[in-house]
């Protein structure tokens, strides 16, 4: 004689599958906290020139070294940035050094999330040149008079001329957690 239980085994298997889950470990992915500022070096994939970069042309970057935080790799080498170019100034007469400013695209973790940087104020570099522009205005100008403000109008500034390989410092732009 069949009992009643065992005809409806589906339903006993799934009752204690109901009442077994809640008492299995629940796995929850750690979370890392990226903080603002933590320094992104990246490394130029093209050549960039002021003479012919253009607003809203893209420019190709990777990540140079794995990034890490609190021992767990958030960022891993080679990952691909995409920059765009925001404001292009062309060198200029007294010594005025070109420059380019480019936005870089949020850049992805290695398990997806995004996490947003911004070129690094630090190790900006002025050419010599401006220098030698503005003592060449105020010299001549003390010297010569007004005559002398020609010396420093001579002084070209330079391009801005990066090669494939060249660096570029970034930091992440805000603190942001992701999972790890």
């Amino acid at each position: 004689m069949k009992t009643p239980l065992l005809k409806s085994k589906p339903v006993v298997v799934m009752a204690l599958l109901a009442f077994a889950l809640p008492l299995t470990p629940v796995v929850r992915a750690a979370q890392i906290t990226v903080p603002k500022n933590t320094d992104v070096t990246l490394v130029f994939d093209q050549a960039l020139t002021s003479k012919q970069a253009k607003v809203g042309d893209q420019v190709r970057l990777h990540v140079k070294d794995d990034v890490m935080v609190n021992g767990t790799t958030v960022l891993k080498s080679g990952t691909s940035v995409t920059g765009v170019i925001e404001e292009v100034n062309k060198r200029k007469r007294y010594g005025v050094n070109a420059n380019v400013h480019l936005a870089l695209q949020p850049v992805r973790t290695i398990n997806g999330q995004l996490i947003p940087l911004e070129p690094s104020k630090k190790g900006k570099i002025v050419s010599n040149k401006t220098g030698a522009a503005a003592g060449a205005t105020v010299g001549g100008a003390a010297v010569l008079g007004p005559i002398g403000l020609l010396g420093g109008y001579f002084v070209h500034g330079k391009p801005v001329n990066v090669k494939p390989g060249d660096e570029l410092g970034s930091q992440v732009a805000q603190t942001v957690t992701v999972r790890s």
